[in-house]
């Protein structure tokens, strides 16, 4: 699960392997004990699999039906394999996730799923980007120079530039920046298709809060995409008037995990952008900046100016395979498809970059690569899927169809999910609902409750959910929002009713300490329960449910992500339970708040006066407070009301 919310305890494992270069689907394993065996999922063993599977399924449909702790060990067994060290973390091109990839694959096989991949396979095959290193080769020129600008002197690329050349006149358009809530629009008076952007980074001082917080219309993303929604050819930044103290620095191109935003974006310095606007017949950079800081518009072509260039990028690539098994439905909705899904990767061998506190504020440790296994993040999800497929198919032919697919990629951007949907297995308008379970195997022992986001994106999803609860005694707390950090999000956005089961965050997310010892296989058992009952009764209702657009919280802008200047050393519960406040599910012994006397269960109802009713609220209330300031902090323990003074930590 991907999430801006990070844990706060050091790494514990140390990896010395080193990862080979093995070809996709080398090795595959029934379960920990077992030898690797050659391709067991090929196109031309799966027959032969699907045989063997006929024999097993009388003796997985009396598993199921009379015997819950097979189902719990079946769920820990998966969880033991595929969060163990051999697997390496399961890391986008380790040798380590395409083991797992084959273990689904083989499970799915097992248990008598359909190919549902590519070309009769179990996989949907792709490429994704490891990483982006910069080369000498870039480069930038303007029309009337002798040379190119010197690169990492005068410009460099941005992490999120595209590698495309361009070449076209030069436009200024202001700080680039298209704000309704501030009837503002940079490009309103000029024409920018295939034409080259330079604009202003930031935003006018006057638009941020008392304590200097930005808003969203400052963010590169949004300033590319008003560039490239206008057909720019590309998009050069150049800094505002440096305060007191400051020089006029270029960023550092740095591409790890950056997602390309689709447009050529260079940084350039004030003095080439200068050099620029004199040619071009323009005021100053100052005296441009003065007039936008003030309200009025600067937009204008440089007249005689184009620009030439490219980033040339050394991408190293990796073949990832979402798995997809397939249950084909019988009757005249059969042609209609539920998917069902999780992700697999996790985070591999990688040094730890969470929080550690000491004495209530953050220290810097120089931690040594650890194999991050992700026990519950996402071996638990996974585990969940292979086990409802196992359920599913000892059954009766469903009234629909059912399509199974363990995502690839999810922690490095949704890529997997991305590209299904982008390239779907089965018609997008065929399928009537997703769901995804994304770290279900640590429902904290005596809480029964399941965290579910998106119940608000079907119109009959709040009925189906609640009626299956109630008989496996789980409460449900339905999340306000989508909760757009996992697989289903990308199904959303394409208009399908989706939702995200989820059993609550912990001190070991994107830790090397999420392992499989810390699994709670009961309470993760009556979550597959849960799901399993769930797609039952999308399967068999004659009307699907009905996509709803949910309700945006308001204190999210609009294409921004949430985070943090000052934190409290806590994790905070995403779901909506209808109880006052907001849920606090794990905290750092040597945060703020932990120093303060909070707990794990502690519900916080009001920070500095404010109201406090989820996460938004949460990071609302401190939002214009500075590392250092202590602020009352009431809390709920056991109906009754403490309060608590918390000195905020810097969140970097």
């Amino acid at each position: 699960m991907r999430t801006s919310h990070q844990p706060t305890t050091p790494c514990s494992r140390h990896c010395s392997k080193a990862m080979d270069g093995r070809a996709p689907h080398e090795e595959a394993r029934a379960g920990s004990n077992s030898s690797p065996r050659k391709n067991p999922i090929a196109p031309t063993t799966i027959g032969s699999a699907l045989l063997i599977a006929v024999a097993l399924l009388a003796v997985s449909r009396v598993a199921m039906a009379g015997a819950p702790t097979d189902l719990e060990r079946r769920f820990q067994g998966h969880i033991n394999y595929l969060a163990s060290d051999e697997l390496e973390g399961r890391g986008i091109g380790s040798r380590g996730i395409e083991l797992a990839a084959n273990y689904i694959a083989k499970q799915f096989a097992t248990i008598g799923l359909e190919p549902g991949g590519d070309d009769g396979t179990l996989f949907q095959t792709f490429e994704v980007s490891l990483d982006r290193k910069l080369s000498d080769k870039s480069r930038l020129t303007f029309s009337g120079t002798k040379r190119p600008v010197r690169l990492r002197a005068g410009f460099t690329p941005l992490a999120f530039t595209s590698d495309k050349a361009f070449d076209g006149g030069v436009v200024f358009c202001g700080y680039g920046i298209v704000a309704k809530d501030r009837d503002r629009d940079d490009f309103v008076h000029v024409d920018v298709s295939g034409k080259v952007v330079l604009v202003f980074r930031n935003e006018p001082p006057s638009w941020a809060s008392d304590e200097g917080e930005a808003t969203h219309h400052a963010m590169f993303r949004n300033k590319v995409y008003n560039a490239k929604d206008r057909l720019a050819a590309a998009i050069l930044f150049v800094n505002p008037r440096p305060a007191e103290g400051e020089s006029d620095t270029l960023l550092n191109f740095d591409a790890e995990g950056a997602d390309a935003y689709g447009l050529p974006a260079f940084h350039i310095t004030r003095a080439v952008a200068g050099d620029l606007l004199r040619r071009g017949d323009m005021d100053d950079l100052d005296t441009l900046q003065k007039r936008l800081d003030a309200g009025a518009y600067a937009s204008k072509s440089l007249k005689g100016v184009s620009a030439t260039g490219q980033a040339v990028l050394n991408t190293r690539t990796a073949k990832a395979h979402n798995v997809v098994g397939k249950l084909t439905g019988r009757g005249p909705h059969a042609d209609e498809f539920v998917i069902i899904g999780a992700h697999y990767d996790h985070l591999g061998i990688r040094k730890s970059n969470m929080r550690k506190f000491k004495a209530g504020k953050l220290v810097r440790e120089d931690r040594p690569p650890a194999i991050h296994n992700g026990a519950d993040d996402n071996a638990s999800g996974t585990s969940g899927l292979i086990e409802i497929a196992r359920s599913l198919a000892s059954g009766p032919a469903p009234k629909r169809s059912i399509l199974f697919v363990a995502f690839t990629a999810e922690e490095t951007g949704l890529h997997g999910s991305k590209h299904y949907v982008e390239h779907p297995l089965v018609p997008l308008d065929k399928t009537v609902a997703m769901l995804n379970m994304d770290m279900i195997g640590r429902m904290p022992p005596g809480t029964d409750k399941v965290q579910i986001f998106g119940v608000g994106s079907g119109s009959t999803f709040d009925d189906i959910v609640e009626r299956a609860a109630t008989p496996l005694g789980l409460e449900i707390a339905p999340s306000h929002d989508t909760g757009g950090r996992s697989d289903h999000a990308s199904f959303i956005r394409n208009s399908i009713p989706s939702m995200h089961f989820y059993s609550g965050n912990h001190e070991d997310y994107h830790k090397p300490s999420d392992d499989a010892d810390k699994i709670n296989a009961a309470d993760g058992a009556r979550i597959i329960q849960l799901v399993t009952q769930v797609t039952s009764t999308l399967l068999a209702r004659d009307e699907p449910p009905a996509f709803q657009k949910m309700k945006k919280d308001s204190t999210v802008p609009d294409g921004s992500t949430p985070t943090y200047k000052v934190v409290m050393g806590l994790a905070p519960g995403y779901g909506d339970d209808g109880k006052r406040g907001m849920a606090v599910d794990a905290v750092t012994a040597e945060g703020p708040a932990g120093i303060a006397g909070m707990k794990k269960g502690d519900r916080i109802v009001r920070i500095g006066g404010k109201s406090v009713a989820n996460i938004y609220d949460y990071m609302a209330a401190t939002r214009n407070n500075k590392a250092g300031d202590t602020v009352e902090v009431i809390v709920l323990r056991e109906d009754k009301e403490i309060t608590l003074e918390v000195t905020l930590s810097s969140a970097r």
